[in-house]
């Protein structure tokens, strides 16, 4: 037994021994392995690196980078697909999986076979620049012939009935390489599924947008001028100036601003007033004798102030307004076109020595007169001209005469209507030897009359028709000649000391035409009492002064 049992001893140390050196052998062997290999359990990156050779660890790794594609995108759709083999993409691994191998002690390796080791990726990628610049010049987004440039946006030209207005950017889809390869190279070199080459600024852009407060409010300046709009009428034609004539004015200067061609405004004012101006042009005229007649002479008529109107536009359309207005006139008649007297005017036949005034169409008073001497310096003058004035109690002044009349109605220069107390008989060929300056001499109630009748710029229509020669002879009673008195009597108003100097002149031409009078004229001033009272109060006021 005890023989027995030895035996068994020595097996079992013989078994154990051997074991051992399997063992031992092994662990050597392991040791000897991963000397060269990296250790079990090692990962990086979900990359199982174990008993991987340093060769084996770098073609591992890239091998991640085999299926990768990165998408460029942008303007128009545009899609472009770059994968790894496109560009030579891999990683800069400079020798990491022998390095790792170096930095492992093999002699540890079956601490290894227990647990597992994840490593950092802490490698750069690196890709070939010439295969990636070959890559990019191929794009087709990198063509010439596909290449839009961008544009600024601008003011348009003016588009009639419409103004100035933004024409809009142009994007375009020129791609800024640097900028471009600078944003793929980042893209690339983290790994990114998707880079959008618009939104990371890669595209040449106008300097100028549509929303640039500078071009709008350009476009505001411009189309503050064209937005100025002018309507005249002139009778039942329209002429409106408008921005499809005024953007024609504008003068642009470098420093942005605007000028308005004043020639062109004073062309377009011309145009206006050579065509409904009439002042100093024929007229035919219906006589209340059946006949029409032509007259050439006179100075009525429209007459426009072109110099004032000029500037009345330039100031309107440098305000941007829109009006209907009237041109400024140096003198207007009472109706545009070729009969621009109207209906309402006095109608005087130098021939015949009668006249007519019309009120609306209607001839509301008529009386003969008496007008200048049939003399080449006191002829009354044909023509249509317009009343200039009304003043009561004028004095008529000549060369050799000073005349106080009651009422006095210039319409051609020193000629006008007038009472005539010193006539006691109007009509008829009277002026022929003993007719006036020039003036139309009328009874005094006929010119009190149409005194109150007419007004400042009524026309008054002169003219000579054969065949109408009169014998007719309207009388002026000493009563209708004393009214000239009585009236500036009842006219003399209150006695006060501002009035001093008028007062004075004013006694002085009632006593001088009161002294005037015959006898019998005399009779009928029968409120000479007043003026009397009137003198006495002021000579009573003047002395207490």
């Amino acid at each position: 037994m005890k023989r027995g049992k030895r035996n068994w001893t020595k097996k079992a140390g013989i078994a154990v021994g051997g074991i051992m050196a399997v063992l031992v052998a092994f662990y050597i062997a392991g040791a000897i392995y991963y000397n060269g290999h990296i250790f079990p359990g090692t990962k990086l990156s979900e990359v199982n690196l174990s008993n991987c050779t340093g060769e084996a660890v770098e073609k591992k790794l890239n091998a991640l980078l085999d299926d990768y594609v990165l998408s460029v995108r942008g303007r128009e759709g545009l899609d472009v697909q770059i994968q790894s083999k496109d560009v030579g993409l891999e990683y800069e691994l400079n020798g990491f999986g022998d390095n790792l191998i170096e930095e492992q002690n093999s002699l540890l390796w079956v601490g290894h076979l227990f647990h597992s080791t994840e490593l950092d990726n802490r490698f750069e990628i690196t890709y070939d620049k010439s295969l990636f610049g070959d890559y990019v010049d191929s794009l087709a987004c990198m063509q010439k012939e596909n290449i839009v440039k961008p544009a600024d946006a601008y003011m348009s030209e003016y588009e009639k009935g419409k103004g100035y207005s933004i024409v809009p950017e142009v994007m375009g889809n020129e791609i800024d390489r640097d900028k471009f390869e600078s944003v793929v190279d980042s893209a690339l070199k983290n790994i990114e599924e998707t880079v959008n080459i618009e939104e990371k600024g890669c595209y040449v852009e106008p300097q100028v947008r549509s929303d640039t407060k500078e071009l709008a409010d350009k476009v505001s300046y411009f189309n503050s001028f064209v937005s100025a709009r002018i309507t005249y009428t002139f009778g039942e034609e329209q002429v409106v100036l408008d921005g499809d004539t005024i953007y024609e004015w504008l003068i642009f200067k470098n420093n942005g601003k605007i000028k308005i061609d004043e020639s062109k405004v004073k062309a377009f004012v011309d145009s206006i007033g050579s065509k409904h101006d009439t002042i100093f042009r024929s007229r035919r005229f219906n006589t209340s004798y059946g006949r029409e007649i032509e007259i050439s002479q006179g100075d009525y008529g429209w007459w426009m102030n072109r110099s004032e109107e000029v500037k009345q536009i330039i100031n309107i359309i440098k305000n941007g307004e829109v009006t209907d207005r009237e041109p400024v006139y140096f003198q207007k008649a009472a109706q545009y076109g070729s009969r621009d007297y109207g209906n309402t005017y006095v109608e005087v036949n130098l021939t015949a020595q009668h006249l007519f005034v019309y009120q609306n169409g209607n001839v509301v008073l008529e009386s003969d007169f008496v007008s200048g001497k049939n003399t080449k310096d006191r002829k009354t003058p044909p023509g249509v001209y317009g009343i200039t004035y009304k003043e009561r109690d004028a004095t008529l002044v000549g060369e050799d005469y000073e005349t106080p009349v009651s009422y006095w109605m210039p319409f051609n220069g020193s000629i006008g209507l007038h009472d005539a107390i010193w006539r006691n008989k109007f009509g008829s060929n009277l002026y022929k030897g003993g007719g006036s300056h020039g003036c139309i001499n009328l009874p005094f109630f006929v010119a009190q009359k149409i005194y109150g009748i007419i007004e400042k710029g009524t026309p008054v229509i002169c003219y000579y028709l054969d065949g109408t020669e009169s014998t007719s002879v309207t009388t002026q009673d000493d009563k209708e000649i004393a009214e000239f008195v009585v009236d500036a009597i009842e006219r003399i108003g209150s006695i006060e000391k501002g009035r001093m100097q008028t007062l004075e002149k004013t006694f002085d031409r009632i006593r001088e035409a009161y002294a005037g009078l015959t006898s019998n004229q005399k009779k009928y001033v029968t409120n000479l009492n007043k003026l009397e009272k009137a003198e006495k109060k002021f000579k009573e006021l003047k002395n207490s002064l």
